[in-house]
């Protein structure tokens, strides 16, 4: 017995050891042929760029796997992201099945990596990193005729890992931390089901920027199968555990060349409702370990569609929860929030969010005594449609202890009662012509809101706000923000030794306003109490004001009025801009029982910004005659205190610096009494009339009795520069109310182009060959009453150009008139009398007198549109011509005539003139067969004319042509139909002629010997409007 007992475990032994013999010798007889393969393997069928620092067979490393391992290994990806990393680790191992070392083929049937980054990686065309294997059927051919070895993975194992999948094209990140995976199937099978267990210490999930889950524990249990010929997936059975939220998803993906296919329903279970909140970020994790939590509740999120990021296709994702009789009760909180019954779901259609709907059809619950009830309906994003209603009574302590809310200490009864159904829509303002979005539609409303015994502690902060009451009642039943109306009644708050107190109430369609309030407050303990991140306060406010009637100043309208406002040891620092404005001292009063009684006074407004002292001292006061005295002394940069305050679109800017003390009253603007200067530095002007702003890079603006002096001011816009020099009467209450602005300047310019300054013209700074044409009529100020002498080198307006351009031009009431001018055009001394009024944006008026002696016809007709549109047949003439002429009409949009409106009258007088090839005295050439009429030479002929609805009269006109007595009258239409007499009066003297009427068109005129025709007449075209 001893014997066979030891014959046996000799031959144990013996095996035992011939095994473990053959593990350390089959790594060394075969590790050339094994290293060679798997290299010539991966040189081949991998397109990323493999490096590692050592290689080592063994059966130890995964026993009882033989594996070759490679070590420190890193792995580049695909392009576009070739040059990036698509993984790197410790160890990356080949397992190798052991009977395959003594076939021809070896084979690999398992993956090992240890300790490795995995950094999938897809743009935002979808091409991702992971696409290095060359799997095509060419490629396969070809590998199979040089490569010893073969993929016949049944196994892949990975341990202490990270991954990282970033698609920029969903755009999704997911990142998973102490990641471990093991993955089983025969996946050289083009068809497999793959069963697979992963683990996470830390998971991320952010869609679109938003974290939906942050640091959690995962734990997966999946059974997956898969297409490798169409690339599709089909999840049977997917267990996960995230944290303590159950959750299984089923369904199919199918990944295309362009995209994805998905079909993905995921699905928590009815599962306990604390166990949601278990998903929460690990910040939460001490409250949630704190919290009791009772009732159900149940997640389903599906996903289903197709995606393709060439059309921007993407699937419809929908996401629904529901709670039965949920409660949550944190630490030793008196009393739970229990009865939550919530059933909510939100649907995005194509991932569009200006397409979702959210849907929270029940929100309720209990707390104590009080109940809430609420619903919500919320459809699209850019213009959203609204309806949500609530009725809720809650005590906000027990609130805060029933949730436990870390952040916030609150107190106090709370009742809402508010309906809300409409739609929510910005526009453009009407009242601007500028791009300005405003709020042109709200769901109409209605809120009722009261609070007692408020308390309001965040707990980062050392105060709070206390003692807080007070009534809010809204409604907008029109959904018209101009239609809107409020009151805040009884409130009161306490802020430290701080106070205030009001009431507010105003009705927007009837501009009336109702006030009273009181406060005494620390601004410093304001930002001790309320997080205000970047701004810093400070000093002692005290304000009293009381209002009550309609503010209208367009009507005249002010509500009586009597307060003041105090502010001492003031500073305001905000995030917009990195210096604060100090030392403000302010002492303000108002005083009103009517409008033309109401007196504001600033006794003073002081204050230090970027070192630089600033003081004002005014009282205004009687609006329907303005009456004013202010003392400024100091320096201002306008643009940087808008910065402060984050003031966009502000329509002044520069600095200023001011020594003044004015005195005078709108209604006399003889009798003021000013002092000092103004000077101002790079400042810049905007208006809504002009497309760009005005610049004034440096100016003075002297100040004496009724006057303001400007003395060689340089100002600019657009291509333009003005030189101006004067005085301007009425400035301050010009500036202050909007009174005419009285004065005389000479001004002068290089080159002035009109295009800049139509109301639609295209910015400056824009390319000329992207900008589009300008459009829109110059506008002019109806606040101003100016006499300038203008002195202009060149003026560009359309395809006209005048030279030397000088005279009076006077604006007034918006309108400007041109007296005396004198301008070069085409060669010839013009001299204009006329005025510009504009009637709208797109409409101007315009009359004008026009005279010039001598003039070159030919270069008129080229160089001046209005002369080629009213005298077409200069184009057939050379030679000397006069023109006196008279008109009146409307421009349009672009600035040009609109000729069917145009009137007027006047003449011209043929100096000399060579009339060549003017089908008209052709026609009538070979009509009476008289040759010598084509192609006459005219002197000294007048062309008396009217012009009205399209159509120029011609009066009777005599010419002398080679003993010829040619006399015409009649019609021309502005598009060329003719309507004409023409008598050809015989030698010697006329006495007898032939009698002709011309008819047709300009280009081929119709000559009949005859008398004209009642039938004859050409017809008016009056201007549409």
């Amino acid at each position: 017995m001893k014997k066979v007992l030891f014959n046996i475990l000799k031959i144990t032994g013996l095996t035992v050891g011939s095994v473990l013999l053959m593990l350390f010798l089959l790594p060394a007889l075969f590790p050339g042929a094994v290293t060679g393969k798997i290299k010539q393997w991966t040189n081949e069928s991998i397109t990323g760029e493999l490096n590692f620092s050592r290689i080592r067979l063994s059966f130890f490393k995964h026993f009882p796997s033989l594996t070759l391992t490679l070590y420190d290994f890193s792995l580049t990806g695909s392009e576009p992201f070739a040059a990036d990393t698509l993984m790197a680790g410790r160890s990356i191992s080949f397992g190798i099945n052991l009977a395959s070392l003594f076939a021809e083929t070896m084979v690999v049937d398992q993956f090992f990596i240890e300790g490795a980054l995995i950094n999938v990686q897809v743009d935002e065309q979808g091409r991702a990193n992971y696409n290095i294997y060359q799997g095509s059927a060419d490629t396969a051919a070809a590998a199979s005729d040089t490569t010893d070895t073969r993929l016949n993975i049944n196994g892949i194992f990975i341990n202490h890992s990270r991954l990282v999948y970033h698609d920029r094209s969903i755009p999704l990140i997911i990142r998973a931390d102490g990641f471990r995976y093991e993955g089983r199937g025969n996946l050289a099978d083009s068809q497999f089901d793959l069963q697979s267990n992963l683990h996470a210490d830390s998971l991320d999930f952010i869609f679109d920027g938003t974290a939906y889950v942050q640091r959690k524990r995962l734990e997966a249990d999946l059974l997956t199968g898969i297409n490798t010929s169409s690339l599709t997936f089909r999840f049977a059975r997917n267990n996960l555990l995230i944290n303590k939220l159950p959750v299984d998803f089923t369904g199919s993906m199918s990944i295309l060349r362009d995209g994805y296919d998905i079909d993905l329903k995921v699905i928590s279970g009815v599962t306990d409702f604390g166990n949601i909140f278990s998903a929460l970020p690990p910040d939460y994790d001490d409250w949630f370990a704190g919290t009791q939590f009772g009732g159900q509740s149940r997640i389903t999120v599906e996903m289903g569609g197709s995606y393709r990021a060439a059309t921007g296709q993407a699937p419809d994702l929908s996401v629904g929860l529901w709670v039965h009789d949920g409660s949550i009760q944190y630490q030793a909180a008196p009393a739970p929030l229990e009865h939550v019954w919530i059933n909510g779901a939100v649907h995005l259609p194509g991932l569009n969010p200006d397409s979702i709907r959210l849907a929270v059809d029940t929100l309720n619950f209990q707390l104590a005594d009080g109940k809430t009830e609420a619903s919500l309906l919320l459809k699209g994003l850019d213009r959203p449609f609204v309806k949500a209603s609530i009725v809720s009574n809650i005590n906000l302590r027990l609130l805060d202890q029933a949730l436990g809310l870390s952040n916030l200490d609150l107190q106090g009864e709370l009742s809402l009662n508010g309906q809300l159904e409409g739609v929510y829509r910005t526009g453009q303002n009407p009242d601007r012509i500028r791009p300005d979005t405003v709020i042109t539609a709200i769901p109409a409303f209605r809120l009722n809101a009261e609070l007692s015994g408020g308390y309001f502690h965040y707990q980062d902060l050392p105060m709070a706000l206390e003692q807080m009451s007070g009534r809010i009642q809204s409604a907008c039943p029109s959904g018209n923000p101009k239609e809107l109306s409020f009151s805040v009644s009884g409130f009161t708050a306490k802020l430290g030794e701080g106070q205030i107190a009001a009431d507010l109430s105003a009705e927007i369609p009837e501009n009336r306003i109702k006030a009273a309030v009181k406060a005494r407050l620390q601004l410093d303990d304001l930002a001790r109490a309320v997080p205000l991140e970047g701004y810093e306060l400070a000093g002692a406010l005290v304000a009293d004001l009381s209002a009550d009637g309609v503010f209208n100043p367009g009507n005249r309208s002010f509500p009586a009025a009597n307060g003041a406002v105090q502010l001492t040891g003031g500073r305001i620092l905000t995030p917009y801009y990195p210096h604060p404005i100090e030392q403000v001292q302010v002492s303000a009063g108002i005083q009103a029982d009517r409008y033309d009684n109401l007196a504001v006074s600033l006794q003073p407004v002081s204050f230090v910004f970027e070192g630089q002292p600033f003081q004002v001292t005014a009282r205004v006061s009687n609006p329907g005659n303005l009456q004013y005295r202010i003392r400024a002394d100091g320096a201002l940069d306008l643009g940087r205190i808008y910065q402060v305050f984050a003031v966009q679109g502000y329509g002044v800017a520069g600095r200023l610096q001011a020594h003044l003390d004015l005195n005078g009253a709108a209604a006399d603007p003889l009798s003021g009494r000013n002092t000092g200067e103004l000077r101002v530095s790079d400042l810049v002007l905007r208006s809504d009339d002009y497309p760009a702003p005005f610049l004034i890079p440096k100016a003075t603006l002297r100040f004496d009795q009724d006057k303001a002096w400007l003395d060689q001011t340089l100002l600019r816009y657009g291509r333009n520069e003005f030189n101006l020099k004067g005085y301007t009467r009425n400035f301050i209450a010009h500036a202050i109310d909007g009174s005419t602005l009285l004065g005389s300047l000479s001004v002068s310019c290089p080159s002035l182009y009109i295009d800049d300054f139509m109301v639609f013209a295209p910015p400056p700074d824009l390319p000329p060959q992207s900008a589009a044409p300008a459009e829109g009529v110059v506008q002019l100020p109806a606040d101003m009453d100016l006499s300038l002498e203008a002195s202009v080198k060149e003026i560009l307006y359309g395809q006209t150009r005048l030279e030397d351009f000088s005279g009076k031009v006077t604006l007034k009431d918006g309108r400007m008139a041109l007296e005396q001018i004198q301008a070069g055009m085409a060669g010839a001394t013009f001299h204009i009398s006329g005025d510009y009024t504009p009637e709208d944006l797109r409409r101007a008026a315009f009359s004008a007198a026009f005279k010039a002696d001598s003039f070159d016809v030919r270069r008129a007709y080229n160089e001046i549109p209005l002369f080629r549109e009213m005298a077409p047949a200069a184009a057939k003439a050379e030679g000397l011509v006069s023109v006196n002429y008279e008109l009146a009409g409307q421009l349009n949009a672009q600035m040009a005539p609109v000729y069917p409106g145009i009137k007027g009258g006047g003449e011209l007088r043929l100096e000399q003139v060579r009339v060549s090839g003017l089908k008209l005295f052709g026609a009538v050439a070979k009509a009476t067969q008289k040759d010598s009429i084509n192609n006459p030479d005219l002197k000294a002929v007048v062309m008396k004319s009217a012009v009205a609805n399209n159509i120029i009269t011609i009066e009777r006109t005599r010419m002398k042509v080679f003993g010829f007595r040619p006399r015409i009258e009649g019609q021309v239409s502005l598009d060329g139909r003719l309507n004409l007499r023409f008598r050809l009066g015989l030698p010697p003297f006329g006495a007898l002629g032939i009698p002709m009427t011309i008819t047709g068109l300009s280009s081929d005129p119709k000559v009949e010997i005859r008398r004209g025709k009642e039938e004859d007449e050409l017809e008016e075209v009056e201007e549409r409007e």
